[in-house]
């Protein structure tokens, strides 16, 4: 799926559209942002639509959280932490790919607060940005950008646990000292399976949307 933006002084206007699976990203209008703290971000969450793996009991998906900051208003100099919930209950997580410095990012359960990932919130699972702005200026995800950034999480969830129509995310924008900027983003999000534009991803073969 390509999804390309024109920020305009009145309206965000969504051109060039390939062919999906109906998914529905989230921020300015027209989107829709129920909570209102996108700040001005767009942000969608997509999976691998067949699981990874399988065991007796449980699934392993690639879940996707693309995040667009191009119209990132909120004051903040990079994106430190981002937290998808797709399951009430999650058995695992790996971090997969992420803007940056891959081993900069740490993963675990848990959702974020003030001071990023926490092991609180279940179902929720979080990375955060570990490598020092001084050594990769503005850390690993400046904000803002004309570019989407995307980190892919390998979920493991109890078989039938995945929960596409109510997924949430978390995300927590930074100066460039390291102190939260403004308020936490936390929104519902509709989690949709891929299709459309493909790209096949040299790590396990399987296809994810393009953005642009």
């Amino acid at each position: 799926m390509v999804f390309r933006y024109l920020y305009g002084a009145a309206a965000l206007v969504q051109v060039g559209i390939a062919a999906s699976a109906g998914a529905t990203p989230i921020g300015p209008p027209p989107l829709a942002c129920t909570n209102n703290t996108c700040q001005g971000s767009i942000y969608e969450l997509t999976y691998s639509g067949s699981p990874l793996s399988t065991t007796a009991t449980t699934q392993t998906f690639a879940i996707s959280l693309t995040i667009n900051p191009t119209g990132y208003n909120g004051g903040g100099a990079y994106i430190n932490a981002v937290a998808p919930k797709v399951s009430s209950a999650e058995n695992s997580v790996t971090l997969a790919s992420a803007p940056g410095v891959l081993t900069s990012w740490t993963t675990m359960n848990g959702g974020i607060n003030g001071g990023g990932c926490t092991m609180a919130g279940s179902g929720f699972v979080c990375a955060e940005d570990e490598h020092p702005p001084s050594k990769i200026p503005l850390g690993d995800a400046p904000v803002p950008t004309a570019t989407s950034y995307v980190w892919v999480f390998d979920i493991t969830v109890p078989t039938g646990g995945l929960t596409p129509s109510s997924g949430s995310i978390k995300v927590e924008y930074t100066s460039i000292s390291g102190s939260k900027v403004g308020a936490l983003i936390s929104e519902p999000i509709t989690l949709e399976g891929c299709s459309g534009t493909l790209i096949v991803g040299s790590r396990r073969g399987w296809a994810y949307p393009t953005r642009s």
